[in-house]
């Protein structure tokens, strides 16, 4: 039996209108990764909450409304508030009304099942050194229908504007945790309006100040994901490519190409005799632009203790990069890789927070600086620029 979830109380009566209900029939294609209630926990009653997408969908509609738009400033949150309700200088109640409808019952998944590649994207699904269990994954087939329907007191370009929201949702968003590494992908089987099908066009994405590149189409989710999960893993960290060849037949690879492992050796005034700094870029910490925090952990007790790249005054950033599969309309997949826009990423002021006898000592470093980038190979070998450009370079060979 289908589980009706909506995003308003079940007494509450909604507001009269001659707009009927529109449907978007959802299948998940890659694994859940959390997204219930209690943190690292999906919910197998109500997996694909109500609250979660409409926090997606007003993601996207401000991307949309700052890159294609044109509001900024006071305009951007007054639009906000009108069509997805919020509290300005009164409280307001959203113009979009939206309720899922549960298909199927949600499988449980284990890590075990996405071997390979495939546990780069997972890795935060494992179990912790502080004692948490690895994490159950909800398998992909789940189904939902999501319902949505506009207050009469909405208006053409509103209705308008919650059309290009909902396709870029579906095209680029996901359900659960873990969404820009490609986990809780869907694809659209059906739809009461047809556009919800139709994949979005490069120029379209580019009219929004995005960029996306795709790979050969295949017709399974979860190979193009690998692809694609493959692609990031290699660049950060794969031979010959993130890292040199090892010279140690039982070691896969062998010092990092990339310049944060050997500032931080300078920094800490700590390294092996094998591993003396001597990355020619110095302070620059260009993976930062993934997004942060990230953890650099050495192994080797005469080697550098775990060190945290974070923004300045701020815990994390939110990866500018999306990389999971797309459905192409037709049945297929392609392994997708989409830049959000960067002007305000690479300006980002950072931090590295180095722990030592329980006392944390931050130090400033440098995020992005073309003139060291250039002797960066990953990404002086990909047409250069900054990473997440360089990487979409490498995302297509």
């Amino acid at each position: 039996m289908a589980l009706l979830i909506p995003d308003f109380g079940p007494m509450e009566k909604l507001p009269e209108s001659k707009e009927a209900w529109q449907e978007i029939y959802c299948e998940l294609v890659t694994p859940l990764h959390g997204g219930g209630v209690v943190a690292r926990e999906s919910d197998e009653k109500l997996p694909v909450r109500v609250t979660a997408i409409r926090g997606q969908l007003r993601f996207w509609w401000r991307l949309l409304a700052q890159q294609k738009w044109n509001l900024s400033g006071k305009s951007l949150r007054e639009a906000e508030f009108r069509l997805w309700g919020g509290i300005g200088e009164k409280a307001t109640a959203s113009l979009v009304f939206l309720r899922v409808q549960i298909q199927n019952k949600l499988q449980e998944a284990s890590l075990s099942d996405y071997a390979g590649p495939l546990g780069y994207a997972l890795f935060t699904a494992g179990a912790t050194q502080t004692g948490l269990p690895e994490m159950k994954l909800g398998k992909e087939g789940l189904r939902w229908i999501v319902q949505w329907r506009l207050s009469e007191k909405a208006n053409e370009t509103d209705k308008q504007q919650v059309l290009e929201t909902l396709r870029w949702w579906v095209n680029f968003g996901g359900v659960g945790a873990r969404t820009r590494r490609g986990c809780g992908a869907f694809v659209v089987k059906d739809s009461s309006n047809p556009v919800f099908k139709q994949p979005l066009s490069i120029d379209e994405v580019m009219q929004a100040g995005c960029k996306l590149v795709l790979r050969p189409i295949t017709n399974h989710a979860l190979v193009a994901w690998k692809e694609a999960v493959q692609r990031l893993r290699d660049f950060r960290q794969g031979k010959e490519v993130g890292r040199n060849p090892s010279s140690d037949i039982k070691k896969p690879a062998g010092r990092s190409r990339w310049s944060e492992p050997d500032e931080i050796r300078r920094i800490t005034r700590t390294h092996s005799d094998r591993h003396k700094p001597e990355h020619p870029a110095g302070d620059l910490f260009a993976r930062g632009v993934f997004g942060m925090p990230i953890i650099f952990h050495f192994v080797g007790g005469d080697e550098p203790a775990d060190t945290t790249l974070q923004p300045k005054c701020k815990e994390r950033m939110a990866s500018p990069l999306i990389i999971r599969p797309v459905g192409d309309g037709k049945g297929g997949f392609q392994a997708a890789a989409l830049s959000l826009p960067l002007d305000k990423v690479l300006n980002v002021s950072v931090e590295l927070l180095e722990k030592k006898q329980n006392k944390g000592t931050v130090h400033p470093v440098t995020l992005w600086e073309e003139s060291k980038a250039r002797q960066v190979k990953p990404l002086n070998e990909n047409g250069g620029g900054n990473p997440i450009d360089a990487f979409l370079n490498y995302f297509t060979k």
